[in-house]
């Protein structure tokens, strides 16, 4: 009988899926672990700028990052789709200018990584000043998780970006 690597391949993806899950929902509970909005913003960047360059189709890694970066937000008290809305401002308004401008490109990850947290919480306050409700503040965590992130998104995305 013949083996067939879409299964292996099928089988460690659905793996992975519900490690990250798994991983987000224990992130909750546990302060020192980021929350990995902001790999998961700067692997949407990534894959939307691969996308484009290679005139492709969305595929199921490019959804199920949004539909993670949704799930995250929720778990983490942001406004709902305030990452999508966050992601749709930075990659239609500051991310062509970023890779013009930046030529070092590890300074181009980090800024990804910052970004999926900061615009993310400003546009969660838009939405809770327009609601007249407390707005969040900018935490040291925010700012630690981003640190930690883009050092992880460094050693993950070395090389994948133009």
């Amino acid at each position: 009988m013949q083996r067939n690597s879409t299964n292996s391949e099928s089988l460690r993806f659905s793996l992975f899926c519900i490690f990250i899950v798994g991983y987000e929902i224990f992130s909750i509970t546990a302060i020192f672990l980021p929350s990995l909005i902001g790999i998961f913003f700067a692997y949407l960047v990534m894959l939307s700028d691969e996308i484009e360059r290679t005139l492709g189709a969305k595929d199921k890694r490019w959804y199920l990052s949004l539909a993670f970066l949704v799930f995250a937000e929720q778990l983490n008290g942001f406004e709902f789709c305030s990452v999508i809305l966050a992601w749709l401002l930075f990659y239609y308004l500051i991310n062509d200018w970023l890779k013009t401008n930046i030529k070092w490109r590890k300074l181009l990850i980090t800024i990804y990584v910052f970004s999926g947290y900061i615009i993310t919480l400003g546009v969660s306050n838009i939405v809770l000043y327009v609601l007249n409700q407390p707005r969040m503040n900018l935490s040291y965590e925010y700012l630690l998780y981003g640190a930690i992130e883009s050092l992880i998104a460094l050693v993950i995305f070395r090389g994948r970006i133009l």
